[in-house]
């Protein structure tokens, strides 16, 4: 109740001086200089601060701009990094699974041994039962007929399988 009051009396006191009789203005030259100069003040002041503001949004922009591409890049690097997980443990499937083969492989390589050793027992001297034979042919020369000459070649491998 008592600011209604209060503001009730600002307000007939704001009348009053309003009706008040005004004391009459000089006209001279330095009021108006003053007036010309006070403007063009307000003018520049308006400009600098409309221009300062536009500043400030642009490099609040900037920054959000920047925050938003470096969220990108972070979200494109846990993307990526999440691939080559992936990518990871595809290679170490295949990796796991060429394991896997190596050693039937070697079992059976082994096992292979085992009956190669079965069938030639140690101290002796394995020598293939059918000897390979090389065909070998002489050189040609106008006068002469081209002859083949059967050479026999021993081989001290494996023999035939």
């Amino acid at each position: 109740m008592r600011h209604t009051r209060l503001i009730a009396a600002a307000l007939i006191g704001a009348l009053a001086l309003a009706m008040a009789p005004k004391p009459m203005a000089l006209a001279d030259g330095a009021a108006s200089t003053r007036n010309i100069l006070l403007g063009a003040g307000a003018a520049a002041a308006t400009l600098i601060i409309i221009n300062h503001n536009k500043k400030v949004h642009e490099k609040y922009a900037e920054d959000a701009q920047r925050q938003a591409a470096l969220a990108e890049q972070r979200d494109d690097a846990q993307a990526a990094a999440n691939q080559y997980k992936t990518a990871y443990n595809h290679e170490l499937a295949v990796a796991n699974e060429q394991k896997r083969e190596i050693a039937i492989q070697q079992q059976q390589i082994d096992r292979l041994n085992k009956q190669v050793a079965a069938l030639n027992p140690p101290g002796s001297n394995f020598v293939s039962t059918k000897p390979a034979v090389a065909v070998t042919t002489q050189s040609t020369s106008p006068n002469r007929v081209a002859t083949i000459s059967p050479t026999q070649v021993v081989s001290y491998g494996w023999g035939d399988f």
